[in-house]
């Protein structure tokens, strides 16, 4: 073999190693990541959040007079807003999906590019932060308030939303929570659907009653479940939104309409 070729072998095989130990430690990179994103926001979770543990079956329910007071849903996640606010006062609420990876705070920032890929404590991390969009009205107000939340690939933040895409998933998760400082709402879904990132999905305000409920026409008739929740020009809605990857600017989104919990 020329002596040419041996060197030019030797090179090839020093820039694959090369690629090959970089990929491996721009992936090490990323899990780690993931690992402290999972641990800060359980501890989030587990300092300043209570779940409700689920009763088990009763036998002789159907024999039991149900009280006005029982008959109130209730949240199932108690938040100690207090303290919570004490560490970031853009904290505005929690959002909770039972027996789902969703169980978040969600902010509100004075823009819609911090949150992105920074932790609650302001550290970077890829996973960010559940935001809703900066020009929503506060606590919920508006007509259409829109929260972000990435796609991530161990399954954390929003990446679960996309299970949306199977009825049966629908079917079992037909609700998520939302508890703020100021109310407890439950979310009952209404709509999930695949849209341009700039579709008129992301509508916050509109004209007049009458656009609104054109809007929610619209949005109702994208879904890919199948659902039998009515919402109304009177009532508000919330958008979960997240990236998906099926063309280029693409979002996955979950609509949902805002019902008031008793208090």
């Amino acid at each position: 073999m020329k002596k040419g070729l041996k060197v030019l072998l030797v090179i090839v095989l020093i820039l694959c190693i090369g690629a090959f130990v970089f990929s491996g430690l721009k992936l090490l990179k990323i899990q780690k990541e993931y690992k402290e994103a999972r641990e800060y926001y359980d501890q989030l979770s587990d300092t300043y959040v209570s779940v409700a543990a689920t009763p088990a079956p009763d036998e002789n329910a159907d024999k039991v007079e149900v009280t006005e007071t029982e008959d109130k849903e209730v949240c199932p996640i108690t938040v100690d807003f207090n303290n919570l606010l004490a560490t970031n006062k853009d904290v505005c609420a929690w959002l909770y999906s039972g027996d789902t990876p969703i169980n978040y705070v969600v902010v509100q920032g004075e823009d819609n590019n911090n949150y992105l890929h920074h932790k609650l404590d302001g550290t970077y991390n890829a996973s960010g932060t559940l935001f809703i969009d900066c020009e929503c009205g506060p606590n919920f107000s508006g007509a259409n308030t829109i929260i972000y939340g990435h796609n991530m690939k161990d399954g954390s933040m929003f990446a679960s939303l996309h299970n949306y895409v199977d009825q049966s998933y629908y079917d079992a998760h037909p609700v998520l929570y939302i508890s703020t400082p100021a109310c407890d709402y439950k979310l009952e879904v209404f709509s999930c659907f695949t849209c341009d990132y700039d579709a008129d999905t992301y509508t916050l305000s509109f004209a007049s009653e009458e656009d609104y409920s054109a809007f929610l026409t619209k949005m109702a008739s994208q879904s890919n479940v199948k659902t039998n929740v009515e919402v109304s020009s009177e009532e508000r809605v919330v958008t979960l939104s997240t990236c998906t990857y099926e063309y280029d600017n693409a979002r996955y989104v979950v609509m949902a309409k805002l019902v008031p919990l008793a208090q």
